[in-house]
Order: C-alpha cells, then structure tokens, then sequence
C-alpha cells in the first residue's frame, strides 16, 4: 500500500517517520487529481496520510504495518494564473532514509565566526519564497510503502460503500 504525505504537515508537525518504522495510521483517500498533477499516469496513490482528515467527515481506513520504502517527491514550478504550480507530470521519486528533509532542509549553511562575534558557529536553513526561479526541485512530500499491511475499514468508510 502506498500512502501520500505532504510536505507541510510534516514539517510542521516535525513527524519522523523513517524505514522501518512501524506505524498504526488513519489514513484518507487521496486526492488523485493532486497525484496525477505531480505524476501524471505514472503513479497511483489511493490513501495519504492527513493530520487534519478528522476534522471533515470522510472515507478513512485505518492501517498498520512496517515503512518498507519512502521516498521524497521532488519536482520543477511553472508560474501560471493559478501562481507557482508543479510542472504537471514531472515529479519525481528519490529514497530517502526519513521524513527530516521537510524541518531540517539541506540547505543549511555555516555562518563565519567572524560574522557572529561569539566564537560559536551557528547553521541557518533557507526555505523557499515566491519569487525563487521556478525551475528549482521542490519537496512537495513522501510516498511511503508499508509491508505487513493490516487495512481495516473505519466506520466512516463502511457507512459509504
């Protein structure tokens, strides 16, 4: 089974999630028009993971097993009316070993002693704005595979089908 998570939740929840990890989730469908803008026909995602999805009522599952796989989901930005969007179809998928890519970025830089004044060095992280070019690779999330998968349909889920 694989399960979408977003970028932004996980970053602001700080949810590290690494391979072999085991998990006991909620999940909610997908939203498969999102997927299809990143992959386009190349992937299907039906289930992500949504620490909001209880607030609205909606089919969900609950899931359990072990992260066989994760991987990051990177792709360019076009400007369009809408603004910055995913260049449609374009997204693609790099293992990684965890979730910490979404707090702690890669792009941390070393500030010079000189600059600081106290003879400690400190690191700094920049995310991305607006305005940066659009042909950068943004996260965008993680598709994660689970092994031993025990799928169990919610009571919301069984009152729709």
């Amino acid at each position: 089974m694989r399960v979408w998570l977003t970028d932004w939740q996980i970053a602001e929840d700080h949810l590290l999630v690494r391979v072999g990890d085991p998990v006991d989730w909620t999940v909610y469908r997908a939203d498969r028009d999102w997927v299809w803008r990143l992959f386009g026909d190349r992937l299907v995602i039906d289930w992500q993971f949504d620490s909001y999805g209880d607030a609205v009522d909606q089919p969900s599952r609950r899931v359990s097993g072990e992260v066989a796989e994760l991987c990051s989901v990177r792709c360019c930005q076009t400007r369009t009316r809408e603004g910055l969007v995913p260049v449609t179809g374009e997204a693609t998928l790099e293992p990684v070993a965890d979730t910490s890519g979404s707090w702690m970025r890669d792009t941390a830089h070393e500030e010079s002693v000189a600059n600081t004044g106290t003879g400690q060095i400190m690191y700094t992280f920049s995310y991305t704005g607006p305005f940066d070019r659009g042909e950068t690779d943004y996260l965008y999330g993680y598709v994660l595979s689970l092994a031993y998968c025990d799928e169990g349909n919610s009571a919301s889920e069984s009152t729709r089908q």
